[in-house]
């Protein structure tokens, strides 16, 4: 039986800004985009620090908290310096994602003894150069991932045992392997809570309604095996060399090297028939003086989808970054800023060679909510974008639950896994919800034009009043009552007749709470005898409009 460890860097941003700038790895610390937190260590969250806080509220509730920005070439250098420490234990490492690795346990056991003494050398050697990892082993990668997010060593054979009392939600948990959320969602409603439930299932009912990623899912969630990592080439070795004629010192011309390698090795793959599933990328490089590391360097990429010539080119160009970041960060006195020496060596040359292929159109789609050419369109441009502005520039809605509107949906960048806080919700239905229709706009139009503004403290919407039949103003009582039935609202100066009316809804959050979270509110939704309807929400005697139908 083909073992599997897998090594899981929690926290991945935090650690990779903080080594850049050289924090202290135990105090709390945050990384941001656009003033919203986007990763926390585990210091930040014991302070009460979470992922998608606005900075300054972050800093308020934390006033010892490190905060940097997001720096995706740190992640590129630390993922280096971390591959590096990791090569002197063991052979063959695979990249699932940067902060996620797999290594074949037969081998570290033939060599080491046993694979609790593997493991720790493991560990011990990411803790060397300053990261932390949980370790988790098991029959199967997929099996480890799960494990290694427990840390857990599953003992050989009892995979079937350990994957029955983990919750369904573990299967979404991780995005690197590409489950279908989709599908996750609709097991949910079909009241599937476990993974012993999905695999209690018939297979044929999987097939018939999730069709072939559906049955390869209920496969890995009864622990039968699956493919071994870093598996020997099946296929006829293909194999890609790019030579610049003058050395690649920069990460522009790195761009340009990994694009040229990517077009070359698709052609020689569509000639073929086949399609990449397993990446090696090998680079040689011609150091300058002073530079005593390897001067080829190989790392093994992992995709839970066929590459297409945009992925490959991808993945090369964020690789060789890395590459010539590290060389810089090795050289004394040198510069950062990959741009600016010259001189300093480069990249001579690249291999790109396709560890595991398969015939093209092996890997089929789902028989029901399987991407379609629109949605294929859809996210080409999403990554095209992505590209020209960053990954954080093309944003996606996840639902995150709440009661209020506009806290409901959180916005995450295009591609990457919904925030670890929410995929921990139990259910994103919350007691006191809003009840539906939903309104259609956060905010109000404008009183100047028709464009939709969320209310501020200044805006027209924060300053409304309902009237009684006398004139008189209406409130929330503090039973939750109407002070009186609502006839009218005012709103700067005009006044509109209501024509229905529903609530007061009462909202009591968070009181126990001693540092100002507390929040006490009442919602009412009124259709008036203009076009429009509100969400109107009451605190003390003073409304507001929350949000328009």
């Amino acid at each position: 039986m083909r073992r599997v460890v897998v090594l899981w860097f929690p926290d991945w941003p935090v650690y990779t800004v903080a080594l850049r700038r050289g924090w202290d790895l135990l105090a709390p610390a945050a990384v941001v985009d656009n003033h919203r937190v986007h990763a926390v260590n585990a210091a930040a969250r014991r302070a009460g620090v979470r992922q998608g806080m606005k900075e300054r509220h972050a800093v308020g509730t934390c006033p010892s908290l490190q905060v940097g920005e997001v720096e995706e070439a740190a992640e590129a250098e630390a993922h280096e310096e971390v591959l590096l420490a990791l090569e002197s234990v063991a052979a063959g490492v695979e990249t699932l994602r940067p902060g996620l690795l797999a290594f074949s346990a037969s081998s570290l056991v033939r060599y080491y003894g046993d694979e609790a003494t593997a493991v720790e050398l493991l560990v011990d050697a990411a803790a060397r150069v300053g990261a932390d990892c949980l370790a988790g082993v098991a029959d199967e990668v997929v099996t480890a991932v799960w494990a290694a997010r427990d840390g857990r060593q599953v003992p050989a054979g009892g995979s079937r045992d350990y994957l029955a009392g983990l919750p369904l939600q573990v299967l979404v948990a991780e995005g690197s392997l590409g489950v279908p959320r989709d599908m996750v969602s609709v097991l949910s409603q079909l009241g599937i809570r476990t993974l012993a439930d999905f695999t209690a299932l018939p297979v044929a009912d999987v097939a018939g309604r999730f069709g072939q990623e559906g049955v390869r899912w209920h496969r890995i969630a009864c622990g039968e095996p699956e493919r071994p990592v870093s598996p020997e080439r099946t296929v006829i070795p293909l194999e890609v060399r790019v030579e610049p004629e003058e050395l690649v010192a920069d990460t522009g011309t790195a761009a340009f090297l990994a694009r040229q390698a990517a077009v070359r090795l698709h052609a020689a793959l569509v000639e073929k028939g086949q399609v990449c599933l397993r990446l090696a990328v090998r680079a040689h490089l011609d150091p300058p003086a002073g530079y005593d590391g390897p001067t080829t360097v190989e790392r093994l990429w992992r995709c839970r989808e066929p590459l297409t010539e945009e992925d490959t080119a991808q993945r090369v160009r964020w690789q060789l970054d890395g590459w010539l970041t590290r060389v810089r960060a090795t050289l004394p006195g040198s510069p950062e800023s990959p741009e600016s020496p010259d001189g300093v060596g480069g990249i001579s040359a690249i291999d790109l060679a396709p560890v595991e292929c398969v015939p093209a159109g092996e890997v089929a789609d789902a028989l029901w909510g399987g991407p379609d050419v629109g949605i294929r369109a859809a996210r080409a441009a999403a990554a095209r974008a992505q590209a020209l502005i960053g990954t954080r520039g093309v944003l996606r809605p996840v639902h995150c639950g709440g009661r209020a509107v506009a806290g409901r949906v959180a916005a995450v960048p295009y591609g990457e896994q919904d925030p670890e806080e929410v995929d921990a919700l139990s259910t994103r239905a919350w007691d006191g919800e809003l009840p539906a229709p939903l309104p259609a706009l956060v905010g109000a139009p404008d009183t100047t034009g028709d464009r939709p503004r969320p209310p501020g403290p200044r805006h027209p919407a924060a300053s409304v009043q309902l009237l009684d039949a006398a004139g008189g103003q209406v409130w929330v009582t503090g039973r939750g009552m109407m002070s009186a039935p609502p006839v009218a609202l005012r709103w700067g100066g005009a006044v509109h007749r209501l024509t229905g009316w529903a609530g007061p809804w009462p909202v009591d959050e968070m009181w126990w709470s001693q540092s100002g979270a507390a929040r006490r509110y009442a919602r009412l939704q009124v259709a008036t005898d203009g076009p429009a309807a509100f969400l109107l929400v009451c605190r003390g005697r003073s409304w507001r409009i929350e949000a328009t139908y």
